[in-house]
């Protein structure tokens, strides 16, 4: 089972409801709708919904290469809140490294910047 399979039978990704966009080495972008079971008691979405489809897009870019990382360190700023009903679009790039891989994360709304971080992940495994 290759890649693509593996995580589209994802259990969490399937509770997310999030929808892969677009894969290619070191890239990608995953796209998840709020629903009111991701808000807080402020009404908006919840910090953990946010930062679960930056590491969803982070896994797929990582092992993106067929090589099996698993995050090391995950990182992320908020800097705008989402609504229920918003679609939001997480893209993962990764900027350096093969066997530790430093990525890029961005949460947008549109064309707003809802969220940007930063993530490590470790790994040396080929994926069969």
């Amino acid at each position: 089972m290759g890649l693509f399979e593996e995580l589209s039978k994802d259990r969490f990704r399937e509770f997310l409801g999030a929808e892969i966009l677009e894969i290619s080495e070191g890239y990608a972008r995953v796209k998840g709708s709020v629903r009111k079971e991701y808000l807080n008691f402020h009404g908006t979405a919840h910090g953990s919904y946010i930062m679960a489809l930056a590491d969803f897009a982070f896994a797929l870019a990582a092992n993106s290469d067929n090589i099996r990382r698993v995050a090391v360190s995950i990182r992320i700023d908020f800097y705008k809140p989402a609504y229920e009903g918003d679609e939001l679009i997480a893209e993962a790039k990764i900027i350096h490294g093969r066997k530790l891989v430093f990525c890029e994360l961005k949460v947008k709304r549109g064309d707003d910047i809802i969220a940007k971080g930063e993530a490590i992940a470790y790994g040396k495994d080929r994926i069969h």
